[in-house]
């Protein structure tokens, strides 16, 4: 039987090597959503590894938590006392430092973006005067120690802690739904989020051809998951029904009041002292 000769096309050896268009911001944006999606995934806070500081406290009582947290904030917030903001501003450091490398750079890397969009958006307080100066450092120090704080305290407890805990502290039915709504949601918008980049990452080689901007690849990501997003709510709308969920979550059993809840909410205690005091 003879064989069939291939045509010169087809046997002409060809080098494609595509110029430009590296996607290494789309990578960047997938890396990050993929270690996001992972921390949300895994319940929020991160034991494992943490500092023995960040085991202390998350051997204290959820509620005593989020409470010591909103009086700190609170006196970060109402303090006028550059000595006292330098003090918390140290205590954060140190808090932050302690932690492993993953966790310094969950805390410290929106610590210092939350403190320079701050900073950018109080720029124009400089055109009254030359006091502006020292209210501006003031309220990047105080955006600063709050956003460590917040994050301190996500680092150190679960999801499902802080859930329990906002029901302890009889907040509504509807605000804990919201809460733990949204961070349900967030993993699964976030993964199709993911995914979609991905693939256009993959499928995208070489340079754009004309007439194509990138921006329309952003757009159809967005309007994409805005359609995951609906189909989603109502999926889960359904599926709550047919399960008998009526809004109301079941008050958690209290736990008893230890020593290191004694411990943290005198040191809480003693922050607000301070606050009034200096």
């Amino acid at each position: 039987m003879a064989m069939a000769e291939l045509p010169n096309w087809l046997a002409t050896e060809e080098r494609y090597e595509p110029a430009g268009a590296r996607h290494r911001v789309m990578q960047k944006n997938v890396l990050h959503l993929a270690s996001l999606l992972e921390r949300v995934r895994l319940g929020g806070g991160a034991h494992e590894g943490g500092s023995m500081v960040d085991h202390a406290l998350s051997c204290v009582l959820a509620p005593v938590r989020l409470v010591g947290m909103f009086v700190c904030v609170l006196c970060v917030c109402l303090t006028q006392s550059p000595l006292y903001l330098m003090l918390m501003a140290a205590i954060a450091l140190v808090l932050v430092a302690v932690r492993p490398a993953r966790g310094l750079r969950a805390t410290f890397v929106p610590a210092l973006g939350a403190t320079g969009l701050a900073v950018v958006l109080v720029l124009s307080a400089l055109l009254l005067g030359a006091s502006a100066t020292g209210a501006m450092l003031k309220i990047a120090l105080k955006t600063f120690i709050n956003v460590s704080l917040v994050l301190g305290v996500s680092w150190t407890l679960t999801w499902s802690r802080m859930s329990a805990a906002l029901k302890t502290l009889r907040l509504p039915d509807e605000v804990i739904f919201t809460f733990d709504m949204a961070l349900k949601h967030i993993e699964v918008l976030g993964r199709t989020a993911h995914d979609l980049t991905e693939s256009v990452m993959l499928r995208s080689v070489g340079s754009a051809p004309e007439g194509f901007s990138r921006t329309d690849s952003v757009a159809g990501i967005m309007g994409m998951t805005f359609i995951k997003a609906m189909e989603c709510s109502h999926a889960m709308d359904e599926a709550m029904l047919c399960r008998g969920f009526a809004g109301a979550y079941p008050a958690p059993a209290r736990a008893g009041f230890g020593w290191r809840d004694a411990v943290y909410t005198a040191v809480v205690a003693l922050f607000a002292v301070l606050c009034a005091v200096l």
